[in-house]
Parts: C-alpha cells; structure tokens; sequence
C-alpha cells in the first residue's frame, strides 16, 4: 500500500502535468481558449437533484453553476474530457451537473453518478479513522513515532522520537515526500505495477528531513503514509479494511470503496482518467489502487455525492463521539504554501482556504493519475460542494469560478 499525493506527471520526456500541489495556480476563472470538438452535455448532464424534503435547488444558481461548468470544459481545448459537479445547500436542497465526455474512442458522455480516483481526498478519511481510534484509546495525538509503529519502521527515520501522531496529521513532521515527478512517470509508465509501503519508506528515508519536527508546515505524502501504518499497527487490519467499516459502511456511501493492491477491476460506471504525453491521450483509468495507498493516488474510488456526504457527516460531529475531536481536526494552524493558493491553514487532515473576495473553505482536493478531485464547505453559505475532472489538467477554471458563483449568489 503506497500513498498519493495527486500529482501525475508524465514519463521521462513526457510533457508538462500539473500536479495536484499546482491545482489552483491558475488566474481566478481564466479561460484556455478554444471550445471543444464534442459538444457539452449541459442538456443531457444537468440533474436537479431534489432532497428527501423535496426543497427544490435555486434554479438560477443551477443555471449559473452549468455555465461554469460548461464555459471550463469547452474552454479547456480537449485538456479536460469531462467534469462533475455536486452542489448541497443546507434545507435549500440539490443539484448536479455535467459537462463533456466520461470516456473516449468512443465518445460517452459523462454521468453524475460516474465513479472516479479521487487522490488525496483519501487523507480526510484515513484521519478521520485515526482520530476515532484516538477516541477509543488506542493512542493519543501526542504519542511518539516509536509508541505507535514498529521499529523496523521508525528505525529508517533518524527523528522519528520527534514526531507526533497530530505533526503527521498536520503535516509538520518535517518528513520528505516520497512522492516525486519519479514516482509519478512510473506510474503513468506501467498502470499495472503493485506498489510496496516500504518502497514509498525507503524513497523518504533516502533524503534529508526538510526541517526539525513541528516547525512549520510542509505537506508530505510520506504522513499519510505512516499514519495508514498506524491504523494497522494499532488494530491489526488494514487501514483500508478501518475505512470502510468506520466510515464508507455507516454513512451508507454506496459507491465509495477502497479497493485492495493489485484489484484493477472496474468499480462500476465510471469516468474514465486521461493524461496527455508527448500529444498522445493515455488512458489511465486502471492504475493500481496501491499508487499511492493511504495517501491517495487511485486508493479511493468514489462519486462527487458520495463526497459531499461524507464531509457534511464529518463537520457536524457524526463520525466522532467527543465535539473535541472535531474541534482538533478543525485547529488550523498557519499553512501557507505558494503553490496552493488561497489556503492559510491545515488542520488534521482539512484544509482552510480564503480566496479573493473573502470566499471562505474548509475543504481537501486531490490528485490521481488521470484526475482531479475536490470536496468543500463554504461555511458562511452552509454549501457543501464536490467536483471531478477525469484529466490532469488544472481544474482552477472550474473551481474558481464554481464557489465564486455559490459566494455570489448566498450572499
């Protein structure tokens, strides 16, 4: 079980990919120019969703989150097939719309409820899982690298007594990431290959700790991919079996699943993944669930409704027993990182994020070979949203103008 971090690069003399650490680099909104040659599925993709209580969506906010939608992908000159996007808004209901393509040659188009990788959103849920066992005693936040995982593990990591549960949750162990354009190409080079933890171990402990623990913040796959081990450490299953019986099966999240290292079997209706090298459209689609394991990669295989369900579980406490659970997970601490624009905190497996014009998340995004993943909460607005692109593509002309049309329109 390796872990992701929702980059892909491309291979050796592959063209440029943006990685998941460069998802919001784009101008607020700007467009990439010409439309696509396969029209958008604004008709056939638009799905009014409507809640139990049958509260019907604000249809001009639907309208105004189609065209985002629509405007992105024809402006996105084939860079991106195909994007969804899951919009809740607390007692005003729900919608979903679509535009472009699920798969290519043939030509489909996608669906609402087409599954996809959703990369380092895996992080939200392994933490989630890591706190629950902190509430059930199995070891505290504070406890010691050594005091939670075996030797053979620590051993490779010269500070590991240094290090906290919580520095690894919130990204301020001062660990290196064993994730790289490297690891990246291979991936894209061989989709069946089955990845090793202790290949992803040996990756970071081949190179200099990046600062002493708990200085600062540096986001690292290699947490994430320790704190999976501790998952399985302190209760003897897999981190994936944890997930799934802690979180995916309470929550009813149907079409959310974990699979195991080596399973690269269709999960159902799904989008399918594209990479661009060297002007050649790869798909991608069947990466092996073990690039990049607890850390992300293609390890979580889920819907933008499945997503929007399970954050809106987690920030109202259903997955805790204690509101200070919740409450640690939301201590965001200063995290400012140039190449994620808008964030200004990390907590415990959430970020915060305040873009131009004072538009507020709390909200995770994630990378895989072959996608772009995002699931948000604009607190203010009690919206809850979900969005995927089945590309590599900088998702930021989506993105953007999607949460801009949302904060516009509550206010």
């Amino acid at each position: 079980m390796p872990n992701d971090h929702g980059s892909t690069a491309a291979d050796g003399h592959a063209s440029r990919v943006i990685d998941r650490r460069t998802l919001l680099a784009g101008a607020a909104g700007a467009v990439l120019g010409v439309a696509l040659k396969w029209p958008s599925q604004a008709g056939a993709g638009l799905a009014s969703l409507e809640s139990l209580a049958e509260v019907r969506f604000d249809p001009v906010l639907g309208r105004r989150l189609q065209q985002a939608l629509d405007k992105a992908v024809a402006g996105s000159s084939g860079r991106i097939p195909g994007a969804i996007l899951h919009v809740e808004r607390l007692g005003h209901g729900s919608w979903t719309g679509t535009a472009g393509l699920g798969r290519l040659d043939p030509d489909v188009a996608i669906r609402p409820g087409d599954r996809f990788r959703a990369g380092s959103i895996a992080k939200p849920f392994v933490a989630t899982t890591v706190l629950q066992l902190v509430e059930h005693g199995r070891f505290t936040l504070d406890a010691a690298l050594p005091d939670v995982l075996s030797a053979e593990v620590t051993g490779r990591f010269p500070s590991a007594a240094k290090i906290t549960v919580r520095m690894l949750l919130g990204h301020r162990s001062g660990l290196p990431d064993w994730s790289t354009p490297a690891t990246d190409a291979a991936a894209a080079r061989d989709p069946g290959r089955v990845w090793k933890v202790s290949e992803f171990l040996d990756l970071a402990a081949a190179q200099k700790a990046a600062f002493t623990p708990g200085a600062r913040y540096e986001y690292s796959n290699t947490n994430y991919t320790l704190l999976g081990l501790i998952i399985e450490h302190a209760t003897d299953r897999s981190w994936r079996q944890e997930v799934t019986e802690r979180i995916i099966k309470p929550l009813g999240l149907k079409a959310t699943v974990v699979p195991a290292p080596g399973n690269r079997s269709a999960m159902g209706p799904d989008a399918h993944g594209y990479l661009e090298v060297n002007n050649k459209v790869l798909d991608l689609t069947s990466v092996d669930p073990s690039m990049a394991g607890a850390a992300g990669g293609h390890a979580l295989v889920t819907t933008v409704g499945d997503l929007v369900r399970f954050l809106d579980a987690l920030l109202t406490g259903r997955l805790f027993q204690h509101r200070e659970t919740l409450r640690a997970m939301l201590a965001f601490e200063p995290a400012y990182d140039p190449a994620e624009p808008g964030q200004v905190g990390y907590g415990l497996g959430l970020q915060r994020r305040v873009f131009p014009g004072g538009v507020e998340t709390i909200d995770h995004l994630g990378g895989a070979v072959g996608y772009f993943a995002y699931v948000g909460r604009l607190p203010r607005q009690q919206v809850t949203l979900a969005a995927a692109t089945n590309s590599s593509a900088d998702p930021s002309p989506l993105l953007l103008p999607a949460l801009r049309v949302i904060a516009d329109t509550q206010r």
